[in-house]
């Protein structure tokens, strides 16, 4: 959040997706536009930009919920400005979101966010946040209650998470 004086603001975007139909809603205020993976390709998407939230603007009252196209197979990657500042923009990114395709998207996440610390030698100015999704569609498979979580696509803990976790 940055602090002007005693006002701040904060970027952000929101995404909702029903897992009933598939249907998909997003605001973005004041983000990076996120990037979409389908068949190998990568697109950015390009919605229209709100406000960060917290700015205050005189006869606007409300963020755009917009549709977001998402199919069975697409990846979605969400990401801050600090993934795109300084020595990122050496940075192939979507070379580097295909050729992480068959990571799980925790994986593929570290290795973006690992790619951006190394091209700036660990030494972030700002945030460097990835949120990565893998979009099966609704019928796809079965889901932890608790947790939402695909339970056939996650990877199996290490030998010290499970002592860790006591299993």
């Amino acid at each position: 959040m940055r602090d002007h004086g005693r006002r701040g603001y904060v970027t952000g975007q929101l995404l909702r997706i029903s897992l009933r139909d598939g249907e998909s809603e997003f605001i973005n205020a004041g983000h990076p536009w996120p990037l979409r993976m389908r068949d190998g390709q990568v697109q950015q998407i390009t919605p229209k930009v709100d406000r960060p939230f917290g700015v205050q603007a005189p006869d606007i009252n409300t963020y755009r919920i917009q549709s977001l196209d998402l199919q069975p197979g697409d990846r979605l990657v969400m990401l801050t400005d600090g993934m795109l500042e300084r020595n990122a923009s050496s940075l192939d990114l979507p070379d580097l979101i295909v050729r992480t395709r068959a990571l799980h998207p925790r994986e593929a996440a570290r290795a973006l966010i690992g790619a951006i610390v190394d091209a700036n030698q660990g030494h972030l100015q700002d945030d460097a946040t990835v949120m990565c999704l893998d979009w099966h569609g609704v019928a796809h498979s079965w889901r932890d209650a608790a947790t939402g979580a695909d339970l056939t696509d996650a990877s199996q803990p290490s030998k010290t998470q499970r002592a860790t976790l006591g299993r």
